[in-house]
């Protein structure tokens, strides 16, 4: 079982991510999925159900995983961070909320509960990781493909400014600020360029091939990669 992690730029990735779940039959891992996600730890049967319908079968798949983490995190008495609420609010931290250059206790706190996240989505496989540093928390992992979706920053705003209903001034602000923030958070807790090309197996440009072949191109690599000789 092999596990996809994808990084990208704001407005580069597109349904690149849901498409590559979607073919591979894996569950996505996205910032916004992973933190309905946690927050459903605590819903009814009936309010996962309808969670799953409206993400059309990406949502309890997810939830299932965080709470088989959660549950052997309790059972094991780890760390409060692993409960569901405060799972959920790690999650739902923003790159600018957690980019800021000083290294806080809770921003250590943060990325521990981060990588523990991560590494059991891992663990479990058959999984989508969309940022949130997959490509240097599973660098080492045999079955990880890492890639990463580029576009070019005019058609980025572009796409902004259609999706989000706001100017062309607006998405501009938008993307610069989120790139500043993406670069800043990677080297914080990583130390790395998250930019270049050498961490990551498949580089793709969202800006000159359709979602629907880059999602292809992806595919294929993740079902013909095989574990490294060790």
């Amino acid at each position: 079982m092999s596990i996809v992690t994808l990084t990208g730029h704001l407005g580069s990735m597109g349904t690149i991510a849901v498409r590559v779940a979607r073919e591979l039959d894996y569950a996505l891992a996205d910032r916004e999925l992973m933190t309905e996600a946690a927050a459903a730890l605590g819903w009814s049967e009936d309010e996962v159900a309808a969670f799953d319908e409206r993400t059309s079968g990406l949502g309890s798949r997810l939830t299932r995983m965080l709470r088989a983490f959660v549950e052997r995190a309790g059972m094991t008495n780890v760390d409060p961070m692993m409960s569901p609420g405060a799972l959920e609010a790690v999650l739902g931290r923003t790159y600018g909320e957690t980019a800021i250059a000083d290294m806080r206790p809770d921003d250590r706190q943060y990325i521990e509960t981060l990588r523990s996240v991560i590494g059991e989505l891992a663990t479990r496989g058959s999984v989508v990781i969309v940022g949130r540093g997959g490509q240097s928390l599973l660098a080492d992992h045999d079955n990880a493909v890492h890639a990463r979706v580029v576009c070019n920053q005019d058609e980025r705003i572009r796409r902004v400014a259609e999706r989000d209903q706001m100017s062309v001034e607006d998405a501009g602000t938008r993307i610069r600020d989120s790139d500043t923030q993406r670069e800043a958070w990677h080297q914080k807790y990583f130390g790395i360029d998250y930019r270049s090309p050498y961490l990551y197996h498949l580089v793709v440009n969202s800006g000159k091939v359709s979602d629907a072949l880059a999602a292809e191109l992806i595919v294929a690599l993740a079902r013909k990669k095989s574990p490294r000789p060790g």
